[in-house]
C-alpha cells in the first residue's frame, strides 16, 4: 500500500479526520470566496470535483449550493471515503489518485492539501486537462507543503509521508506548462513564520 494512503487509512481510523477538516476551514473556506469573486462557476449550472476529499466535508458544503448539479469526492484512503459515506450527502469514491481516469468533464477541480503526496503531478495535470475539466473550466488547490513555508518542510519525516517539496514558482510553472491560461496566485493565512496556504488557480 502507498505510505501516504496507509498514513491517512489510520488518522481517519483515529479520528484525526475532523481535526484535518477543522485546520483547513479558513482556507477551503477561502478558496470558495475566490471562485465566487473572480469566476462565475457559482452563479451558473455547475459540476465539482474534490481530489483527495477525506472524510467529504467540503463536497457536502458544495452541495449546499443552489447551482450544484453534480459533487464527486474521491481519495485513497478506505477509511476516509468511509467517513465521508457516513453522512449520506454527496458522491464519493476510494480511487488512487495516481491512476484515476476520468469518465466525465467537471466545470470546477478542487484540492487542498493532496497534489504533492503525487509521485508524478504532471501525470494528473496531463489527465486533468486532457479529461477532467470542461472549457474554461477552473483548477484551484490549496498547499501548505511547499519550499518557503520552512515549518512544512519536516513534515515527511515528521508524519511518515512520501511528499513533494516544490516552491511556489514550480507550482505555478506546472499550470502554465499545462496550457492553463489566468493563472494567479496568493498566500493565505499568514503569521509570524508560517508563509500560509498556497492557493493556485487556473482556468483551463
Amino acid at each position: 500500500m502507498n505510505i501516504n494512503i496507509k498514513t491517512f487509512d489510520e488518522w481517519a481510523q483515529d479520528g484525526r479526520d475532523e481535526k484535518m477538516a477543522s485546520n483547513h476551514s479558513k482556507s477551503v473556506k477561502r478558496i470558495l470566496a475566490i471562485i465566487n469573486q473572480k469566476t462565475n462557476k457559482f452563479k451558473t449550472p455547475f459540476s465539482f470535483l474534490d481530489l483527495g476529499c477525506g472524510n467529504g466535508w467540503v463536497i457536502r458544503e458544495i452541495t449546499k449550493k443552489s447551482k450544484c448539479e453534480y459533487a464527486l469526492g474521491i481519495d485513497g484512503s478506505s477509511n476516509m471515503i468511509n467517513n465521508a459515506k457516513k453522512n449520506k450527502i454527496g458522491v464519493f469514491k476510494k480511487i488512487d489518485l495516481e491512476n484515476y481516469k476520468f469518465d466525465r468533464k467537471f466545470d470546477i477541480i478542487f484540492s487542498m492539501e493532496t497534489f504533492y503526496y503525487l509521485k508524478n503531478i504532471d501525470k494528473l495535470f496531463k489527465k486533468i486537462v486532457k479529461d477532467g475539466l470542461n472549457n474554461n473550466g477552473i483548477l484551484i488547490i490549496g498547499i501548505d507543503h511547499y519550499k518557503e513555508n520552512t515549518p512544512s518542510l519536516n513534515w515527511g519525516s515528521d508524519y511518515n509521508l512520501d511528499i513533494s517539496t516544490l516552491s511556489t514558482h514550480k507550482w505555478k510553472e506546472k499550470f502554465l506548462l499545462h496550457g492553463f491560461k489566468n493563472v494567479e496566485h496568493e498566500y493565505y493565512g499568514a503569521k509570524e513564520d508560517w508563509k500560509g496556504t498556497l492557493i493556485i488557480m487556473g482556468q483551463r
